[in-house]
């Protein structure tokens, strides 16, 4: 998982730099009240110091205010250079620093408690291997499986590689097993239709022909279910079942589909058959 947790620390690092960076630059307001405290402290010398040279007769009236003014903006000028904005104080990046550390370790905690990292392991497990064989993605599958049982999408994997390797039976377990988990969605109806098909030797039978309306009444759609439903229905003379299964698979197809026109020549044929008498 080093792929997933080094990323995300050196997000929550950038994400920390942002924050606490011009926080910790920031002046410190009792810094600044020391500050202002000694140019007035020195504001109110200078001014005893021009009165006492008034006094003296070293300066002139005129002189006198208007180094009493001098005084002034100076001292207006140290104020203003080293007034800071309040929220930025060294309180406040302490509440900043305790937020920044407590918040991604909140998240943390939320996401290992409900997040998805347990199916982020899975799809792992399940996909991206392609540099191996078959028969060890089975493997990987089952040994999965075998500490997660619940995972339908995992059943669902592990059903399209046992047809890969030609076990259809073991193929309509594993698809049987990930519909009742998933709540039987017509999709995962129909493919294990076709492995339960495949399994009794393409031959039709009552439970593939209840799965089929099932799948069907949940998807009118289901391009699997009516595929087979048809062949079925061709395979045993019922020429006019089978157009009527593959007319609504034409109708389900896109456009640029290639196997529109399979479906249309099988159409045509049940269509021929039927018409002939007998």
């Amino acid at each position: 998982m080093i792929e997933f947790w080094l990323p995300a620390a050196l997000l929550l690092a950038a994400a920390l730099a942002f924050v606490l960076v011009p926080l910790l630059r920031a002046r410190d307001p009792a810094i600044d009240a020391d500050r202002t405290a000694l140019n007035v402290t020195l504001y109110h010398e200078r001014l005893d110091d021009l009165r006492t040279q008034h006094e003296r007769g070293t300066l002139t009236p005129a002189q006198l205010e208007a180094a009493r003014a001098e005084a002034a903006r100076t001292l207006l000028a140290d104020t203003d250079g080293s007034r800071g904005d309040p929220t930025r104080g060294k309180p406040g990046t302490a509440i900043a620093l305790a937020a920044a550390l407590l918040v991604p370790l909140a998240g943390t905690a939320v996401y290992l408690h409900w997040g998805a990292l347990g199916q982020v392991v899975q799809a792992r497990n399940y996909a991206g291997h392609t540099d191996q064989t078959i028969e060890q993605m089975t493997a990987r599958l089952e040994a999965a499986l075998a500490a997660a049982p619940d995972s339908s999408e995992a059943w669902f994997f592990l059903g399209r590689t046992y047809l890969a390797q030609g076990r259809a039976a073991d193929a309509a377990q594993a698809f049987e097993r990930a519909a009742t988990l998933a709540g039987r969605p017509p999709e995962l109806l129909g493919h294990w239709i076709q492995a339960l098909y495949f399994a009794g030797n393409q031959q039709w039978t009552p439970q593939l022909q209840a799965l089929t309306d099932e799948a069907l009444a949940g998807d009118p759609k289901e391009m699997t279910s009516l595929t087979l439903a048809g062949m079925a229905a061709f395979e045993s003379g019922r020429y006019a079942e089978a157009v009527a299964y593959w007319e609504r698979l034409a109708a389900a197809l896109p456009q640029d589909d290639p196997t529109r026109d399979t479906v249309a020549q099988g159409i045509a044929r049940a269509r021929a058959l039927s018409a002939q008498p007998g």
